[in-house]
């Protein structure tokens, strides 16, 4: 199921403001597999039921998180690199 344009800007923009990822049309299948398993945990048709819940603001913060944390790559590897802290 593809999103339509307005769908797609709409996640990409809350996802910017909330955790500042740039996701660019060529990522809509990210969008896709990792906002499903929250879209069956929510009891929800698909994926544009969850935005339409979410621009009615009708999504908890815990379900907010959860789609922050859903769509962002928590990569720790910077943090273990020292040789930029010792530069």
């Amino acid at each position: 199921l593809a999103l339509r344009a307005d769908e797609f800007t709409y996640i990409a923009d809350f996802l910017k403001q909330k955790s500042g990822l740039a996701l660019t049309q060529d990522k809509m299948y990210l969008i896709e597999t990792r906002l499903q398993p929250i879209v069956r945990s929510q009891n929800l048709k698909d994926i544009p039921e969850l935005i339409s819940k979410l621009k009615a603001g009708q999504v908890n913060a815990s379900v907010v998180n959860d789609i922050t944390e859903a769509m962002t790559t928590n990569e720790s590897m910077f943090y273990r690199d020292t040789k930029p802290f010792e530069y």
